[in-house]
């Protein structure tokens, strides 16, 4: 039997579409705001939701946490300078860190430039993440962003600039 997974969004996003292309071996049902069925899911993540009827989600948000829990956290790092940010996939309740990604600020970066390579970060864990979780594997950041520190951008982040 598959094992369920429930999308919770607030916007449709690539990373749903991520989510769902490499998911094939899960059922993956979306639902905008609320889960409209009494269905038992293996897993229920949040896409642009941190809080979902005090269920455990796993989520992501645009910082390493505990830093900028904001909700412009993008911005806040630019504003106070730091030269270091990532993201954080984590389960909300109790709150729990799953796994970060860092990613470096070079002095020439801009925040949309900076958050566009943030969705593609997440667009490309989230899958990999997902799956790690349901099968009960550890998560290794390195290996899956194959140990150089790289995504496979092809040299288009502010990463592979450096």
């Amino acid at each position: 039997m598959k094992k369920k997974i429930a999308i919770v969004y607030s916007k449709y996003t690539s990373t749903i579409d991520a989510i769902i292309y490499n998911l094939k071996d899960f059922e993956v049902c979306c639902f905008q705001n609320k889960i409209t069925t009494n269905d038992d899911f293996d897993l229920i993540v949040g896409i642009g939701v941190e809080k979902y009827e005090d269920k455990n989600i796993l989520t992501s948000h645009y910082s390493l946490l505990p830093s900028f829990p904001d909700e412009e956290p993008v911005k806040k790092a630019f504003l106070e300078g730091v030269k270091v940010t990532g993201i954080t996939f984590y389960y909300t309740n109790p709150k729990r860190i799953v796994a970060q990604y860092p990613i470096i600020i070079s002095n020439g970066a801009d925040f949309v430039e900076i958050e566009n390579e943030l969705k593609y970060i997440e667009q490309t864990f989230f899958p990999i993440i997902i799956d790690k979780v349901l099968n009960n594997e550890i998560i290794d950041m390195k290996k899956i962003g194959n140990s150089s520190g790289c995504a496979g951008c092809g040299g288009g982040c502010s990463s592979c600039k450096n």
